[in-house]
């Protein structure tokens, strides 16, 4: 069978059978899943708002409770003495306190009843519509109580009522209070997390609704009934929620009764089913036409499907195409199959890698970096073995040029070096020789002293000229002495010919005698590196610093002079430190100069040298 085929039938296969699948899951299980989250949403919310009521209740209790226990100082025998105006104090303050309650709690009204139910105080005219007299149920309370008093009232509004019992100087009674229900009703309005339809409403024992309607505003509280609602309600919360409400909608339904103590209210949370369906209603409307849709796109899928596994082939076609015409893809191969095609891609992958590490190796061997690593695919990388070979030729070739400039160079410094111990020698035995016959020959002149005064001293000069020029082309104490008696002799030359002072100091961790190549070098870098600040430094001080490691020589060379900018200098004809810099390099060393304008200069030099053997 055909690879097109096979792609055709089992994509097929997998797509109706995941169709039947979705359905089944969409339309069982998810429907009963998302009712029971609606359910536990609903109760949630049913608690909460459940709490803020009874939360509200108790805490107008705790108001009351502490007005009564706060005015518990005022002892019946205060009321008995004198005029009464104990009497009279203790009951303005208390009704003053009172009226501050009813403020703070935006009450619509507070009347106090004596032990006969006479009123005693009240913050307004007509606190009840009804005669509070006649009633003796407010009497009986020992203790404080939420009452639903709306069957008292002539309309279909809401009456809810406190009553507090209290004994206060010997005198017994009652408070009532005449609860703003609109203050509850600002807790049911907040309808976070109960959608479009949501809403929560308090249910009478009367089966009538005690909060306004959100569906119904202009309707009073208790005209709604809510019988067939309530007759719904299962025994437990774990029955079923799917109810009729008062609207004859079906909704999703959650109660409780409210904890508050002889107020049997219910809190009902509900939501209608549509919109808790709704979700389901449009999965299921969005199956009917996936199911029409999937059947086509299963079909012209496997168009792509096959378009997709040969769209890599033709891909590794092309770029082994360019490979062939020398031309490296500078992109990652886009293949990431784990089949054959994705194996050939890894391959072609690898010979891309290659290539470009050998292309790299072979860009940093021309541009003569010849100890660039490079690793072969194998020992049968004819390709990397070559190059390999190539760059060790080229390496061998690279350090013979090398060698034979630094021959040529070398050779040529030691040349100078012959040279200048030429003149040196030419100097002593010609001039020098001629210099001191003149002198004896001046001393001969008896008969005229000023003369031979005069003649002797600049004899004496030009043999001390003669002296110092001999002994800054080659001084003695180099060949006999050593690197440190002439630098030493170096320093103190020129502290005699110029205003400079000198720190010299050699320092020596092993016990050797230099080369008499590194020897010379290093006493042309200090003596070129002197003459530079005698010439250009305008310097008052120069540190020479020499210290012998054994493995190497380091030289500090530093002045408090004016500085320099290398560059500049360099630029200009700066035949001085290039030489000096060169002498470095032709032993292998390094040479680095820190100068900054105004704060002098420093010279480090370092140079290679073979340990003594201990």
């Amino acid at each position: 069978m055909k690879i097109f085929n096979k792609i055709f039938i089992s994509h097929a296969a997998i797509g109706f059978f995941s169709l039947g699948v979705l359905s089944f899951i969409f339309s069982f299980i998810l429907q009963d899943a998302l009712i029971q989250r609606t359910v536990d949403q609903l109760s949630s919310i049913n608690i909460l708002k459940k709490n803020q009521i009874d939360n509200y209740f108790l805490r107008i209790q705790r108001q009351f409770e502490f007005l009564l226990t706060h005015n518990l100082s005022f002892k019946q025998g205060d009321s008995r003495g004198g005029d009464g105006s104990n009497l009279k104090q203790f009951q303005s303050k208390f009704n003053q306190e009172i009226i501050a309650i009813r403020d703070l709690n935006d009450f619509d009204g507070i009347v106090v009843l004596d032990s006969t139910g006479r009123e005693i105080f009240s913050t307004s005219s007509n606190v009840l519509p009804f005669d509070i007299a006649s009633d003796h149920q407010f009497l009986l309370r020992d203790k404080f109580s939420v009452l639903d008093l709306s069957d008292k009232t002539p309309s279909d509004s809401t009456l809810l009522v406190y009553v507090v019992p209290f004994t206060l100087g010997g005198q017994t009674g009652c408070i009532v209070v005449k609860e703003n229900f609109q203050r509850i009703q600002q807790l049911l309005v907040e309808r976070t997390g109960m959608g479009g339809t949501g809403e929560s409403y308090l249910v009478g024992q009367d089966l009538r609704m005690r909060s306004a309607s959100r569906f119904f505003p202009a309707k009073l509280p208790r005209s709604i009934s809510v019988g067939k609602t309530a007759s719904e309600f299962p025994d437990t919360l774990s029955s079923k929620h799917i109810i009729t409400d008062y609207r004859g909608e079906r909704v999703v339904s959650y109660y409780r009764k409210l904890s508050t103590p002889h107020l049997e209210w219910i809190l009902i949370s509900e939501i209608d089913f549509g919109e808790a369906m709704k979700p389901i209603i449009q999965l299921r409307n969005s199956i009917l036409l996936i199911a029409f849709g999937l059947s086509v796109i299963i079909i012209v899928s496997t168009v792509f499907i096959s378009n997709a596994i040969s769209r890599p082939i033709l891909y590794l076609k092309d770029v082994i195409i360019s490979l062939s015409q020398g031309i490296i893809p500078q992109q990652k191969i886009n293949v990431v199959n784990r089949d054959e095609v994705g194996q050939i891609a890894s391959a072609i992958s690898q010979l891309i890698a290659g290539l470009k590490r050998t292309t790299d190796f072979a860009h940093e061997i021309g541009s003569g970096k010849f100890n660039t690593t490079f690793t072969t695919l194998g020992n049968s990388d004819t390709l990397g073995l070559t190059l390999i070979h190539m760059r060790d030729q080229l390496k061998s070739l690279n350090e013979r040029e090398i060698r034979l400039v630094r021959e040529k160079a070398g050779a040529l410094l030691e040349g100078q070096e012959n040279e200048r111990k030429r003149i040196v020698q030419e100097l002593h035995d010609g001039v020098g020789q001629l210099l001191t016959v003149a002198q004896l020959r001046v001393e001969m002149l008896e008969n005229e002293p000023a003369l031979q005064k005069e003649i002797m001293g600049l004899i004496n000069e030009t043999i001390a000229e003669v002296r110092r020029i001999s002994y800054n082309v080659m001084p003695n104490a180099i060949v006999d002495f050593g690197l440190e008696a002439a630098l030493k002799g170096l320093c103190e030359n020129s502290r005699k010919y110029t205003s400079l002072s000198f720190d010299f100091q050699y320092v020596r961790e092993v016990d050797r005698v230099l080369s008499f190549e590194v020897t010379i070098a290093i006493f042309r870098i200090v003596q070129e590196g002197i003459n530079n600040i005698i010439k250009h430094a305008k310097a008052t001080h120069v540190d020479v610093y020499v210290l012998d490691k054994g493995d190497e020589i380091y030289v500090l060379l530093k002045d408090d002079g004016q500085g320099f900018n290398e560059e500049q200098v360099l630029n200009k004809n700066g035949f001085g430190l290039r030489s000096m810099r060169e002498r470095a390099t032709l032993l292998n060393g390094t040479m680095e100069i820190h100068s900054d304008s105004g704060k002098g200069t420093v010279i480090e030099v370092n140079i290679p040298t073979e340990k003594p053997n201990e």
